[in-house]
């Protein structure tokens, strides 16, 4: 079933001009507007969630947190607001968070932290800090006790908080019924965790309009040669020519001819506050955004699968002093891919490609759902990083590594979208510059 986008203003506002009883004049069913907490907060700095739009697709078991900037005290700060079941509950008072300032728990942050006091050290700060958001932790309460969970974020800000590692454990937990292994109560390796950001498109900056996609196809691969791991596991799925350089890359996806279910880039991403020195494989982000035509995206909406260092990191604007953060991932959505992973931190090319490998793996043996493919990935170092220290494995720096390098791929799109990799049906006969091959 299709419906039309819902403003969220007027879900904040639908018994406004109503009778009592009714919402916009008909009889109120189950679901209330509860306004609890929202209260009115310092002027907000780009996003105010009640002008966003939140698609009416997703299913019951889905919750959207928006968290947008605000100050305090003349620093930097954010606001939270959950959108469930329609209601809408901010968090902005004293007593719903205890933070006073942006905190410094972007991944970037914890691995310079872990590089001087240790990986355990780390993992026991990130624990703590999670005990400072009380409302934030009873809403994700509520929503783990939904039937099949899901967490969609869309954060605003550039305070590179990773949501994925939020932590709730209650206190006196029996062990699983069930034997699974225990991710320790991290969120991100518990129930899928989606991201979304602003779409530099027109109405669609302020709508989250990720649908269910089932992309299907071939690997598209751009692989810088200081990537290249030979074998590797893409071969055998892998559409026409592969990319060696940016250009090469360039000139295929603009050709709307090419035909594939996943565009896999390993490459290089180079971190900076200047946006023309924040780059993707040489490329500026300017020029991406702004020069880059992907015709052959928008034709397939195909997942794209963003694999190298800092590809999901936030950068702001300055230029135009802009307010919301541009990521490298927004461009690749807004040119219609039907997904992105991409990484909020620098990973080793080894664990690039072994995280690549286990994907392309995945989708190969049959249709994957790309939010629980990664939610596993996470449970999976989760469950180790908790055995080692449970077990006092003298190792267990090595595997809290292994844990928070798993948290550095973030999920945007739709929670339903799906992939499945399939060999090219036929050989790919449109060259890169849109001519045909010989």
């Amino acid at each position: 079933m299709t419906t039309e986008p819902m403003n969220l203003r007027s879900r904040l506002h639908a018994d406004a001009d109503a009778p009592a009883g009714t919402t916009n004049g008909t009889p109120r069913q189950t679901a209330r507007y509860d306004l609890e907490g929202v209260e009115d907060p310092s002027e907000p700095e780009g996003f105010d969630p009640e002008n966003a739009h939140l698609s009416a697709e997703l299913p019951p078991g889905t919750a959207l947190l928006c968290v947008k900037n605000t100050t305090y005290a003349g620093e930097p700060s954010f606001e939270l607001y959950f959108h469930y079941r329609g209601t809408v509950r901010g968090a902005n008072r004293d007593t719903d968070l205890h933070h006073r300032r942006q905190p410094d728990l972007g991944l970037p942050q914890l691995v310079e932290r872990a590089a001087h006091k240790g990986w355990r050290a780390t993992y026991r700060h990130v624990k703590g800090w999670w005990g400072t958001q009380p409302t934030l932790v009873h809403w994700i309460d509520q929503l783990r006790a939904a039937e099949q969970p899901r967490l969609v974020v869309w954060d605003h800000t550039s305070h590179e908080i990773p949501w994925e590692l939020l932590y709730r454990q209650p206190v006196g937990a029996a062990p699983r019924a069930d034997g699974g292994a225990d991710t320790g109560g991290w969120i991100g390796a518990e129930l899928p965790v989606i991201r979304w950001t602003t779409v530099y498109d027109g109405a669609r900056a302020w709508q989250y309009g990720a649908r269910p996609r089932q992309c299907r196809g071939g690997v598209l691969v751009y692989e810088d040669p200081e990537f290249a791991v030979t074998p590797d596991s893409f071969g055998r799925h892998e559409v026409g020519e592969r990319s060696t350089t940016m250009e090469h890359l360039r000139a295929r996806l603009r050709n709307e001819r090419t035909a594939f279910g996943l565009l896999l880039m390993r490459c290089h991403g180079t971190y900076s506050q200047d946006p023309e020195a924040f780059l993707l494989g040489g490329v500026s982000f300017p020029e991406l955004s702004e020069e880059w035509k992907m015709h052959a995206l928008h034709a397939t909406g195909a997942a794209v699968l963003i694999n190298s260092c800092v590809s999901a990191r936030p950068v702001v604007d300055r230029r135009y002093n802009a307010a919301v953060p541009h990521l490298f991932a927004e461009v690749f959505l807004r040119w219609g891919a039907g997904a992105v992973i991409a990484t909020v931190a620098e990973v080793s090319k080894a664990y690039a490609h072994d995280f690549a490998a286990r994907l392309v793996r995945s989708a190969r043996i049959g249709s994957v759902n790309l939010a629980d493919e990664l939610t596993r990935h996470r449970a999976y170092y989760a469950g180790k990083a908790e055995r080692a220290i449970d077990e006092g494995d003298p190792r267990a720096d090595e595997a809290i590594e292994g844990f928070f390098t798993s948290f550095m791929y973030a999920y945007f799109g739709h929670p339903g979208t799906t992939l499945a990799l399939e060999a090219p049906q036929e050989e790919e006969r449109a060259g890169p510059d849109g001519g045909d091959l010989p």
